[in-house]
């Protein structure tokens, strides 16, 4: 038996193969971002924007350099312990723990009877816990400037304190919100000073997470308030993109979203034809350029999946002479010049530097060629895309052999192959700022 063309084994480059084998995400990834600045797709609640207002505040009357006795946590995140660990000690089942980062963790530390910590909580907290997935969206927002509360964080501070009934917590007044606001602090300080959460199941205000910050019960006035701040203009197009989500043509749309009933990549699609009849020049060239480079994504991920799924049927090598006999890749390999050549042309249109990156990157897929070579190409474009994962390359999904025979890695083995439609293969927000939508009271659940 021939041996792969990787033939010596390095364990560290040949870490598991991670996502987006064929490196279609950063661009995408960017088009979103000056779309709707902030948001991003794990993003489901708007109420982590309040709970991360009260975290400031809870935690302003720490020195900035201050960390926990185990020499990484900060105060934030000691708050994050203690909010995560106590919101599931007092759930009452059901869905209201649904989009609570860190959950599963804090539900394992209970079971095994330890406070959450650093070693217990989330590997990167600072990334994946509700602070590192919404602190992006709060500091464009200007809920928190300079890791302190801006403006618009402390009008929603204000306004949930008030219609929680927390006399107090906000300002130098006293009452039952000023108590609260000691005790949590107290709490905090403990934590740093035990680098875990100091407080028993039992504490006084274990309930307080529940009752005040629940992701599923934000008051009328604070949602309000949070629709205003999100709402708010600044950079990209996310006023633009609400305005049409809250629309009867918008509601019309995303229908299928909220009843389940439609593919996210479609609906998404059809969102962005509909707004780019009626939209300003800048968000229509951006729009353009969106549909256009997910146009050249579907036809690349099709082709990428079809081999897949002939790949899984096959015990043993296959040659990319057979792959291109695929009807999926034959009509990539005809359409991919075009969709490429126009792709580029749309992103230079709206972002020059972006248009060049994604020559650079794509230039396989620019020229003619016979389907053998396409799919040595496309073989070639993955190899490369996971040799170049940080911090030392990933496991190809597809191993050549010496002989160009292509074997597909049992972890990856489908049962389906290219969805061969005009769906997104990415997300470009519609999925969060329909779920904001929906808990704000102004979009169908």
């Amino acid at each position: 038996m021939l041996t792969p063309l990787l033939s010596l084994r390095d364990d560290e480059i040949l870490g598991e193969g991670s996502l987006d084998p064929l490196g279609l995400y950063a661009t995408a990834d960017r088009l979103a971002v000056q779309l709707v600045p902030g948001v991003r797709e794990r993003q489901q609640h708007p109420r982590f924007l309040t709970a991360l207002a009260v975290s400031l505040h809870v935690t302003s009357s720490f020195p900035d350099d201050i960390v926990a006795s185990d020499g990484v946590s900060e105060p934030w995140q000691v708050f994050e312990w203690y909010m995560v660990e106590f919101m599931v000690r007092t759930a009452s089942g059901g869905d209201e723990l649904r989009g609570l980062p860190g959950r599963d963790k804090a539900t394992s530390a209970i079971r095994d009877n330890v406070p959450l910590s650093a070693k217990r909580y989330l590997k990167t907290p600072s990334v994946y816990g509700f602070h590192g997935v919404y602190r992006i969206l709060a500091r464009e927002l200007e809920i928190q400037v300079a890791d302190q509360l801006g403006g618009p964080g402390y009008q929603l501070l204000e306004t949930w304190a008030d219609e929680q009934n927390l006399a107090g917590f906000v300002g130098t007044g006293g009452g039952d919100g000023h108590l609260v606001l000691q005790r949590l602090r107290e709490a905090v300080d403990d934590g740093l000073e035990t680098g875990c959460v100091a407080r028993r199941a039992n504490w006084r205000y274990r309930e307080f997470f529940s009752n005040h910050l629940g992701q599923y019960e934000v008051g009328r006035r604070e949602a309000r308030t949070l629709y205003e701040i999100i709402r708010s203009p600044g950079n990209g197009f996310r006023r633009q993109v609400l305005d049409f989500l809250v629309s009867d043509a918008g509601q019309k749309l995303t229908q299928p979203f909220a009843d389940g009933s439609g593919s996210l990549g479609a609906i998404e699609r059809h969102v962005h034809e509909a707004m780019r009849k009626t939209a300003p020049p800048e968000l229509r060239r951006l729009l353009e350029a969106i549909q256009a480079y997910e146009h050249f994504a579907r036809l690349i991920q099709d082709a990428f999946e079809d081999c897949r799924r002939r790949l899984t049927t096959v015990h043993g090598k296959v040659s990319p002479a057979e792959l291109a006999k695929l009807e999926g890749v034959r009509s990539s390999c005809r359409e991919l010049p075009a969709a490429f050549a126009a792709a580029h042309e749309k992103l230079t249109q709206a972002d020059d530097a972006l248009a060049a990156e994604f020559a650079d990157h794509f230039d396989f897929a620019g020229e003619q060629c016979d389907g053998k070579t396409w799919v040595e190409r496309l073989i070639d474009h993955h190899l490369r895309i996971q040799q170049g994962k940080p911090p030392n390359g990933k496991k190809p999904w597809i191993d050549r052999y010496d002989d160009g025979g292509l074997v597909l890695q049992p972890a990856y083995r489908v049962e389906e192959g290219g969805r061969h439609d005009k769906s997104y293969v990415h997300g470009y927000r519609t999925q969060p700022l329909m779920s904001f939508l929906s808990d704000l009271g102004r979009a169908r659940a």
